[in-house]
């Protein structure tokens, strides 16, 4: 009866525990608002700033697991380099140890009393705003009452001499021990998936002394590396630099514990010097937590180039494709798969400028050394990205009822359907100079005059386009549609079936496939300006 006890009241105070962590991050994510893209869009700008990126964000969404599974979908569709990749890495384990500090704050048996206050603001106050601090609140009362109830639960555990024997097999008092107990944490939060969840646990136990200071911090490094199993779960299918920063993560954690681990009585006397376990072990766990992955930044970074190049040479270079790579965890972060799909488009977007710029040089033979095969490589590309984004945003679309997403996925969906249908343009225009190539058709100076001017007007508003789509400006985006629309006018006596004579004929293709591609960019920012407007009116 005593065991049935202990089970009911660890599995309810887990449970709770766990339903708080994510209804405080939830909260937080809505009242982080774009903030929470910002962090998104500018993790790809040095080492050091993606380990400001991974920390913030993991305090934001109060999972390292969900981070790093957001990295390897970023590094499977090359949206990031893979230093990059390692730096949000670490971050993220700098942002998860504050958790730790949440559950040392040893406010736990007021959780009940923060739920109440949280839901009956929640309850009575009008304000959006307040209503979502209010339910954080909950969350956070959610997590404590949760810790709670598991302290409670363990209470008898440290009187039945089967559970001391068992914990004693765990001790730390030995290397053995310390091992032992590294190996047991990194298992429990590889099947919990949540090192969150295994920090509290321990803190129970070590709190009713059911172990000791030292074994709870020996479980936490061994939970460092467990927590790694869900990025690597995430990379499984993906490609070869997606799967290599989930090894990345792994060698990271396995390196500092085998680091650890021989100094580990030097390592916890000098954490007992700045926290005494006797007094606060809660705050002696957090401690030892944070120290671990801050010294990881230091003994990671100094080596990041040497690094990167043993990660490269794990798994074999070959030519891959889109994987089939699982974002799941990430459907519960719109924000988060959101900022993502955008990174897409503007991918497809510059994409397809490159190789429009590579059309016109190789049309006036500037660059011989390339190859025409790229604007049907271009064409593949942007299929595949559309595909990826429509499969990705209907899952999103499943998990959410939120009318604002719905309205940003179908901008995003739409922009990435123009813009593979302009990829389609780019490979007809190959066909026609292979057209030109077989038949030693050459273009007049007049001709490749036209084509030039044509060519430029286009080329400005794709520029244009890519800077607005990362960041929508409704001025901007309404003089741009005027210049479309000047564009079109300009080109509308273009007529490929009129009679000429077969070198102003392939001119006119030419021009008539500018055209649409000049409408679709046309299409794209009416798109844009719908969401903006949807926005306006919320």
């Amino acid at each position: 009866m005593i065991i049935l006890n202990i089970i009911i009241q660890v599995v309810g105070g887990l449970g709770m525990f766990l339903y708080g962590m994510k209804m405080m991050s939830d909260s937080i994510q809505e009242l982080a608002g774009y903030k929470l893209r910002e962090m998104i869009s500018r993790m790809t700008s040095n080492v050091f700033g993606a380990i400001l990126t991974g920390a913030l964000m993991t305090i934001v969404v109060q999972s390292s697991s969900v981070t790093t599974v957001m990295v390897v979908g970023f590094l499977n569709a090359a949206l990031m380099t893979l230093q990059q990749a390692v730096g949000v890495i670490l971050g993220a384990g700098i942002g998860t140890t504050l958790t730790g500090w949440i559950l040392a704050l040893e406010i736990d048996k007021y959780g009940l009393l923060i739920i109440g206050i949280g839901t009956l603001t929640f309850l009575f106050v009008q304000s959006v705003k307040i209503k979502k601090r209010a339910l954080a609140a909950v969350g956070v009362g959610m997590i404590f009452f949760g810790l709670y109830i598991m302290k409670s639960g363990v209470t008898p555990v440290k009187d039945m001499p089967q559970f001391i024997s068992f914990f004693s097999f765990f001790s730390a008092e030995t290397y053995r021990g310390v091992i032992f107990s590294a190996l047991m944490g990194a298992f429990v939060t590889s099947i919990l998936q949540s090192s969150a969840a295994t920090i509290g646990i321990t803190m129970a136990l070590a709190t009713q002394e059911v172990i000791t200071p030292e074994t709870a911090v020996a479980l936490v490094l061994g939970q460092n590396i467990g927590t790694t199993i869900t990025a690597y779960l995430a990379s499984l299918g993906a490609k070869l630099y997606a799967r290599r920063a989930a090894y990345a993560h792994i060698i990271i954690k396995i390196v500092g514990v085998v680091i650890i681990i021989p100094l580990f009585y030097v390592y916890t006397s000098i954490i007992g010097e700045i926290v005494d376990p006797k007094e606060n072990v809660a705050k002696y766990i957090a401690l030892s937590h944070t120290v671990f992955n801050v010294g990881l930044v230091f003994i990671f970074i100094p080596f990041i180039n040497v690094f990167l190049k043993l990660v490269e040479k794990i798994g074999r270079e070959k030519k891959e494709v889109e994987g089939e790579y699982s974002l799941e965890k990430l459907y519960n972060f719109p924000g988060i798969i959101l900022e993502k799909e955008k990174m897409e488009i503007i991918q497809m977007s510059k994409r397809f400028k490159d190789d429009m710029e590579l059309f016109f040089l190789i049309l006036t033979d500037k660059e011989e050394g390339k190859k025409i095969k790229r604007l049907f490589e271009g064409e593949e590309y942007q299929d595949r990205k559309q595909e990826s984004i429509r499969k990705e945003l209907t899952e999103l679309l499943n998990a959410t009822n939120s009318h604002q997403i719905l309205n940003e996925s179908r901008m995003i969906l739409g922009v990435s359907d123009e813009l593979e249908s302009m990829g389609d343009y780019g490979a007809s225009l190959a066909k026609i100079y292979i057209k030109m190539k077989n038949t030693e058709t050459r273009l007049s100076k007049e001709s490749l005059q036209k084509i030039k001017s044509c060519h430029m007007d286009v080329m400005s508003s794709l520029e244009i386009i890519s800077k607005l789509i990362e960041n929508s400006d409704i001025y901007e985006l309404q003089r741009l549609k005027e210049r479309c629309d000047n564009t079109s006018a300009s080109l509308s006596t273009i007529n490929p079936l009129k009679k000429e004579d077969y070198s102003n004929h392939l001119r006119m293709e030419i021009m008539a496939k500018y055209r649409r591609i000049n409408r679709h960019i046309s299409y794209i920012v009416e798109k844009i300006l719908e969401e903006l407007e949807f926005e306006g009116i919320k």
